[in-house]
């Protein structure tokens, strides 16, 4: 992310008690580097694959091309074994697709990936998008099908840019079949959950918001639990693991129970459930750190 959203997240963290403990914000080592050869200079998410075991998915943000990059939960730069055609490996084109701020990813239940096409930073967008396409094999493709583009705006903003900016967003996540998107706010230490009702190609979805809370910081990444138990949101200080409420009509409440766990390990954008019982985060240097789910509940 740019400067000016760093020193914004800085403002931000004077203001947020929950955060604001310099003993609480422990210091965690990269198990791993992302051996990206300058591929991914400002990697901003982190999926695993549900095709392909122990492999991560990652994509660059705003002013890069619209690509996806495999890894190897070791770390290690996942490309085809086959000569490409066009030469040096770039990453996997996503076809039909464009990056004008790419910032998320998530896996359905049906195959895809979702690109999340969702960064807001001035909050002036009305192109805002997501990309469906199918998983492609790391192992043998350098290009993807063709993605189907879905654009998307939020019920509640009226103006662009509005006094709030409160509509930037950099992490979505899947869930019971439904799509969901979570904010990254600039005026206040909120983020906000809207969610796809559905993903009809044919129409321009208008998000509705679902739910909302304090998460003391800027929101760039999150995941639920394999089991749908927890919800981990990623901010720059640390995580925040919620309890995921089911009601017998349906209905999910994400907001509850929170547990923080800070820490410090540069500027992370990724955050994905390895497993059951780890969890992986990355930072825009490509390094790698996994935090055991035990020691989150224990705080």
């Amino acid at each position: 992310m740019k400067n000016k959203t760093v020193l914004l997240s800085l403002l931000a963290f004077a203001v947020c008690p929950a955060f604001s403990s310099a003993e609480e914000n422990k210091e965690i080592k990269p198990y791993a580097v992302l051996e990206h050869k300058g591929l991914l200079p400002e990697g901003s998410t982190l999926l695993k694959s549900r095709r392909h075991k122990d492999v991560f998915w990652s994509l660059n943000d705003s002013g890069n091309t619209p690509h996806l990059f495999a890894f190897g939960t070791d770390g290690s730069l996942i490309q085809p074994s086959v000569p490409l055609s066009a030469g040096k490996y770039r990453g996997i084109f996503v076809n039909g697709a464009e990056n004008r701020d790419w910032e998320a990813a998530a896996a359905d239940d049906s195959g895809n990936i979702i690109i999340c096409d969702s960064g807001n930073n001035k909050n002036r967008r009305k192109n805002l998008a997501v990309y469906i396409v199918p998983e492609p094999d790391p192992y043998t493709e350098a290009e993807t099908l063709p993605a189907q583009k879905i654009e998307f705006s939020y019920r509640d903003q009226k103006a662009f840019p509005p006094k709030k900016k409160n509509f930037d967003s950099e992490a979505c996540f899947w869930n019971k079949g439904h799509l969901y998107i979570l904010t990254k706010h600039r005026y206040d230490t909120d983020t906000k959950l809207y969610r796809f009702d559905n993903l009809d190609l044919s129409k321009r979805h208008v998000l509705k918001k679902i739910e909302k809370t304090n998460i003391g910081g800027m929101v760039t990444d999150a995941a639920v639990s394999p089991d749908g138990k927890y919800l981990a949101v990623l901010t720059y200080y640390g995580i925040t693991l919620f309890e995921i409420s089911y009601s017998r009509g349906g209905k999910i409440k994400y907001f509850r129970k929170p547990v923080k766990y800070p820490f410090s390990a540069g500027q992370c954008e990724g955050l994905e459930f390895e497993n059951a019982d780890n969890i992986a985060v990355s930072n825009e240097k490509g390094q790698l750190f996994r935090i055991p789910l035990k020691d989150v509940l224990k705080k």
